[in-house]
């Protein structure tokens, strides 16, 4: 038959030809276009700019350093008095804490007793190490703790552990210990406080510290839990923290807090110092083609990168400067008053970025403006050039990237259609072996590519114009190398992806790509050697102690051909003895199975020696013995049951007068209460009669298989409340409360109506008859993955003195010397009715707490 076109050679080989272009081509595009990424948004923005000022990237970059123009203008007056930066102003750390964020005002005092010098509080940023990583240490090497002690007035002192324990130990401080019989002493005092667990109960022996003169000092002690850190600097006036919370009133009880505030303080000081100096080094004039001008009108202050824009008086003047020198933005708190010749801009985004980024809501003007010549070669000129150069190839690149990738997406779709079910040398590799020398053939000549002309994706996100030569490990390489090297890495990856991927589409058509893996083979022989693993063991330990002993020979021996020929007869050997095991492991698994009832059972002949089936033949021949004999049994036991039901239907005739004739006779008005109650007697007994008759008979049936179910789809939850609703009558006549879980959509199983209708209510009915009197009855109905489970619980009304296995054999009962009416077949039929349908029937005894588990494969509809 001729091949159609669109599967011949000729027409996948042009088709795998076409794949690699596009591939070069995307890539090429795509790491283009990475070098460029604010271009690329602008394309997409759909803007359609022809000059970079009336770009996004133009308007977000200027948004942008307004917002970090009114950052270092907010925390100038933080650092600096009369304009200049001053190390020395002190830093009040509860002030800062309070004031920090709102509007500036950091007075130049220490306000609360606990502060710090500007400098140090810098110097300590730069070199950040946080509060629990640096923890004091004691000449034992052990974390120093702080110890607090309580007053009698309830205000604290401080002590770290190494200081208490000086005293403790000199006597000037001493624990007081109430009752020298409690077995607690000053060392366990110590040590519990070093492990920071220790706890006072003042009602026993611990009852506080008195100093030397026996005078109470402190009323309670423990270990402070709090966070704290080393202190690299003194605060202002004192030797440290603590000092400041012992002789400070204000900060007395609030050593957690000082180190807190401290903390953040450090903290935020450290990002907005980094802002401040990002200020006056970032906007030099001279270094930058932007001008910006900040006047705080209350106070006539001026902030500006430009010398002759920092008299207040010139202000107008300036202002109009700055409106000729390019394109501007002059905001003033009012809306009305914005100006701006830059166009698209949003005056009221504009405006709330300087007027709640600053310093102030009111009384200020913000002046921005960029020379646009670009006399500077700033990061404005770079964005200016780099737009004017590139722009217009930006939106082909993109297409171009875009379209050779879906175009390689539609090809690799007719190429896995097209693909046929032949195999060829390649496909008929193991699969996991095919697939690790796929990845090995790529890997290791990308690695190559990749350190021998750097990194490519470094490269890419630098811009084309600043990559005439990048420098790397091995030298320089310039943008057009960079692009050629990936361009190069990407077809190749192409040709091996298209050679794995290719592969595997056959493999799957051809249904071989589990049936020829490495893994499924493993498995077998794994699973082999595990289901005969009882005689296989024996085989590779006599197998691993051959090899042992003559691989030692051939060490010691320098001749390696003779090394091969070993190896070789080790390999045979070894298969010749797992052979052997598995065919003994055949037989032995025969001979359980016919011993355990399997008379029927075959041991299979294929792959057994000429002794191992001739003992395999020999067995199967007693399992036809053991089968003829087998049948003759059941024969004799279906007799047995035969007579059983057929006496139980003789019994049930007259059993039946007897009910009818004591009915007749309860209709006579007898007025002797000896013959009422010998009828009652009578009615009473001949109904435990006809149940047990019933029983029996049921029994019998179930016992014998002589039973038909008709299977359909029942709603569990339904069942199980019409069932509930019959016996709820029988339920308060006992004192008894059901409390039912029943979810509230449908829950399916497949099973014979009438026959799980049993099975439920003989449960329902053990639980009235043998439940504790005033307790409640537990149902509940719940779905674990595909199985449905219903649970029946209560409290047994008398001990249950025998096990779970035993309730459900025939004629057996809970408690053997109770007077109930049972007939002991109850569960009995209702887990033989259960297995019968494919359920699981389970009984639970803990104690007197009695629990049956019914559990059905769930219909999914």
């Amino acid at each position: 038959m001729k091949q159609r076109w669109y599967r011949s050679r000729l027409t996948k080989g042009l088709l795998i030809i076409l794949e690699h272009v596009l591939v070069v081509a995307a890539a090429v595009s795509i790491l283009w276009a990475m070098s460029y990424p604010t271009l690329v948004s602008e394309v997409f923005s759909g803007s359609g700019a022809k000059e970079y000022e009336d770009t996004d990237i133009f308007k977000n970059r200027l948004m942008d350093l307004n917002c970090e123009i009114m950052n270092g203008i907010r925390v100038q007056e933080l650092f600096e008095s009369d304009g200049a930066y001053n190390p020395q102003k002190i830093i009040d750390i509860q002030e800062y804490a309070q004031t920090y964020g709102e509007e500036i005002r950091f007075p130049n005092e220490n306000v609360h007793g606990l502060a710090y010098t500007l400098g140090d509080l810098i110097a300590w940023g730069e070199n950040w190490d946080f509060v629990g990583n640096d923890l004091y240490t004691d000449e034992g090497g052990l974390e120093d703790k702080i110890i607090v002690c309580r007053r009698p007035d309830k205000t604290f002192h401080y002590y770290y552990y190494s200081e208490f324990k000086k005293l403790i130990n000199t006597g000037e401080l001493r624990f007081v210990i109430a009752n020298d019989d409690s077995g607690i002493s000053e060392d366990d005092i110590l040590a519990e406080l070093r492990a920071g667990n220790f706890t006072n109960n003042s009602e026993t022996a611990f009852k506080g510290l008195q100093d030397i003169e026996g005078k109470i000092v402190y009323i309670d002690c423990w270990s402070y839990d709090g966070g704290w850190m080393e202190e690299k600097y003194k605060p202002i006036d004192a030797e440290s923290i603590m000092q400041v919370a012992n002789d400070n009133p204000e900060w007395n009880g609030r050593l957690n807090n000082a180190y807190a505030m401290l903390n953040n303080t450090i903290y935020s000081l450290r990002d907005a110092y980094s802002s401040y100096v990002w200020m006056e080094n970032g906007y030099k004039e001279g270094d930058t083609n932007l001008t910006y001008l900040y006047v705080d009108t209350e106070n006539g202050r001026v902030y500006t990168n430009r010398n002759e824009f920092r008299d207040y008086g010139k202000l107008r003047e300036n202002l109009e400067k700055l409106r000729k020198a390019g394109k501007y933005a002059i905001i003033e708190p009012e809306l009305k008053d914005f100006e701006s010749n830059i166009e698209g801009i949003k005056a009221s985004l504009w405006r709330d970025s300087i007027k709640y980024v600053g310093a102030k809501e009111t009384g200020f003007i913000y002046a921005i403006s960029v020379d646009t010549d670009y006399p500077i070669k700033d990061g404005l000129h770079s964005e200016a050039h780099e737009f004017e150069k590139y722009s217009p190839f930006v939106r082909g690149v993109l297409i171009l990237g875009i379209s050779s990738a879906l175009l390689f997406v539609g090809i690799l779709i007719w190429l896995t259609a097209a693909a046929e079910a032949k195999l060829n040398w390649f496909d008929r590799w193991k699969t996991e072996l095919a697939a690790a020398a796929v990845v090995l053939a790529w890997a290791v000549p990308v690695i190559v590519i990749i350190y021998g002309s750097g990194s490519l994706l470094a490269v890419a996100s630098r811009s084309i114009s600043q990559l005439t030569y990048y420098e790397t490990d091995y030298g320089y390489t310039s943008a057009s190398g960079t692009l050629a090297a990936g361009g190069m890495l990407a077809a190749y990856t192409c040709a091996m992806f298209l050679m794995g991927y290719l592969s595997l589409v056959r493999r799957i058509k051809a249904k071989s790509l589990w049936k020829d893996s490495l893994l499924r083979s493993m498995i077998c022989f794994t699973r082999r050697a595990f289901a005969n693993i009882h005689a296989v063991w024996k085989a590779v330990a006599i197998f691993a102690m051959f090899v042992f002993v003559h691989w030692i020979a051939v060490l010691s021996n320098s001749n390696r051909y003779a090394m091969f020929l070993m190896l070789a007869g080790e390999l045979v050997v070894f298969i010749y003895m797992v052979r052997q095991a598995s065919g003994r492991q055949k037989i032995d698994i025969g001979v359980d199975r016919i011993a355990g009832g399997e008379v029927d059972y075959k041991i299979p002949l294929e792959g057994l020696g000429d002794e191992q089936k001739n003992i395999a033949e020999k067995i199967n021949s007693i399992g036809q013995g053991l089968d003829a004999a087998l049948e003759e049994s059941i024969k004799s036991e279906r007799l047995k049951t035969d007579l059983i039901t057929n006496v139980s239907h003789d019994i049930k005739t007259p059993l039946t007068s007897i009910i009818n004739y004591v009915n007749l006779l309860k209709q006579e008005k007898f007025d002797d209460p000896k013959i009422l109650r010998y009828l009652d007697i009578l009615d009473e007994k001949s109904q435990r009669l006809k149940t047990l008759t019933e029983d029996v008979v049921e029994a019998s049936k179930v016992s014998s298989g002589n039973i038909t179910l008709e299977y359909m789809n029942i709603n569990l939850v339904e069942i199980i409340q019409q069932t509930s609703g019959e016996f709820e009558e029988k339920f308060t006549a006992n004192e008894l409360t059901e409390v039912m879980s029943l979810p509230e959509h449908e829950v399916i199983i497949r099973a014979d109506g009438r026959r799980l209708w049993r099975v439920l209510a003989n449960i329902y009915n053990n639980a009235a008859k043998y439940a504790m009197k005033g307790t409640r009855v537990y149902a509940d109905l719940y779905t674990i993955g595909d199985a449905a489970v219903f649970s029946l619980k209560n409290v047994s009304d008398q001990p249950l003195n025998i096990s779970a296995d035993e309730l459900t054999e025939r004629f057996i009962r809970g408690d053997i010397s109770r007077g109930t009416e049972g007939s002991g077949l109850g569960l009995s039929i209702a887990k033989t009715l259960t297995q019968m349908q494919g359920g699981n029937f389970e009984l639970y005894l803990d104690g007197d707490l009695f629990r049956v588990t019914i559990t059905f494969p769930k219909v999914n509809i």
